[in-house]
């Protein structure tokens, strides 16, 4: 029959909503499909390949097909509280059929490794991530790319390690990562900051800083900025990296959301420079919570001294990822299971984006001014000068709002603007509403009492 396949498919998709089958179950093989409907394995897999298209299933290969479900799945998540404090994925968020999968050929594959410390990496994985690599249009050799524990490593380990410029300061955006700047400041590092905003950065100030201030390297997270949660436009990415050839200063471009956000009409700073200059930085804990690993792309000519400072590292640290969190993630790539995520991740991500941008409109009516909204988990709601921040803070946590405060994010009161930092990681469309609304009604309250 001509249209078996058709039926077959709808069969199954109908079994899927009335929730027949349960999630993380495989779903019949093709043989038990061929046994049931009396049809051709052709038409078996041609009736999987319809539900795949309509991304309902997916096929895991060597095991079966299995239910698509939201890689951050909101029946985890306690609903009783709105928690906008956390940038953090659940570790139970992400398809369990998937990590069984990749964590039982990671063992296999990893049996071949060799115990001995490889300051790069494994060489399966090494291999396969510069053509990985020119998805986000970072161009690069086998040699090049260094695989490491976490980016926050990765940053410790260039803030002491020295730069052929001689200098000493690194810069940074203001607002920032916030862990790497109480890094900075634990450690005594020389640092400065310049002011970020929703359009960016003023680059004539970032050119007077690079030319007097003896600026070592620049730390910047060009997209899905956190905590503004903006993206730095075109042009202003170009000039960077032109002010950078031109004064001597090194870029640390940090990537760690672009699998999810991943614009193909998005050129990172890495693509406009020199490649002498830059350092690109990735990592994956968006998208794998459930283990830490990262991925720098170093220039040639810093190689003799860096790979000196991640030998000494061991002294006081462990810099590489697992040989079992490289297996992983060396088959997470090479079965696509990471774009799968990365697609399902996004495609969540857009569906609370927009609900937070409509509840961030409503929020102007009570003198709540954000950034505006471009991509990723983050943004920042900045205040009126009346609202005192921790008062602020115990209201909502009274009413089951958490946030992260401001002032994490900024170096000295020099930069701050009065306001929090709101992540939607852990929350769906309701909870982004409801948590919104209440904002509202606190700071209302608050600025009414004076």
């Amino acid at each position: 029959m001509r249209n078996l396949y058709k039926r077959i498919a709808f069969a199954i998709e109908n079994q899927i909503i009335q929730k027949n089958y349960q999630g993380g179950r495989k779903l019949p093989s093709i043989r038990e499909l061929c046994e049931k409907y009396h049809c051709s394995k052709t038409t078996a897999v041609k009736a999987y390949d319809t539900l795949k298209n309509k991304h309902m299933v997916y096929s895991v290969p060597q095991s079966g097909y299995y239910i698509v479900e939201q890689s951050l799945r909101n029946e985890e998540i306690d609903h009783s509280v709105v928690d906008f404090s956390t940038g953090n994925p659940l570790i139970g968020a992400v398809h369990i059929p998937d990590l069984k999968h990749c964590l039982d050929r990671a063992v296999d594959l990893s049996n071949n490794y060799s115990i001995r410390r490889d300051l790069h990496g494994t060489g399966s994985l090494r291999k396969l991530l510069p053509h990985y690599l020119q998805t986000f249009q970072v161009f690069t050799s086998v040699k090049n790319v260094f695989i490491t524990l976490g980016i926050q490593q990765m940053l410790n380990l260039l803030t002491h390690m020295p730069f052929p410029n001689g200098n000493k300061t690194v810069l940074i955006e203001q607002p920032t990562y916030r862990f790497f700047m109480e890094s900075l400041k634990r450690s005594g590092s020389s640092v400065l900051g310049i002011k970020r905003t929703c359009h960016g950065l003023d680059l004539d100030e970032l050119e007077f800083l690079f030319k007097t201030k003896k600026i070592k390297f620049f730390y910047t997270v060009p997209r899905n900025h956190n905590p503004l949660g903006t993206t730095y436009p075109a042009v202003q990415r170009k000039s960077i990296a032109e002010l950078a050839a031109r004064h001597h200063v090194y870029i640390v471009e940090d990537d760690y959301f672009g699998d999810v956000v991943n614009d193909a009409r998005y050129d990172p700073i890495y693509a406009y420079g020199d490649h002498y200059h830059h350092i690109y930085l990735k990592s994956f804990s968006k998208i794998i919570p459930w283990f830490r690993i990262g991925i720098a792309v170093i220039p040639t000519h810093l190689l003799p001294v860096f790979e000196k400072e991640t030998w000494y590292s061991y002294y006081q640290s462990y810099f590489s990822a697992s040989l079992v969190s490289q297996a992983t993630l060396d088959m997470y790539i090479r079965s696509k299971l990471l774009a799968k995520h990365a697609y399902e991740i996004g495609k969540e991500l857009n569906i609370r984006l927009a609900r937070l941008q409509k509840c961030l409109e409503d929020l102007r009516e009570y003198g709540i001014e954000h950034p505006g909204i471009t991509s990723g988990f983050y943004t920042y709601l900045r205040f009126p000068n009346i609202v005192d921040e921790e008062r602020l803070a115990h209201e909502l946590r009274k009413k089951g709002i958490f946030i992260s405060r401001g002032t994490l994010y900024y170096l000295d009161r020099s930069f701050y603007e009065k306001g929090i930092r709101i992540s939607i990681s852990r929350t769906n469309a309701k909870d982004i509403e409801r948590g919104c609304e209440i904002i509202g009604l606190v700071v209302k309250s608050l600025t009414a009492r004076g």
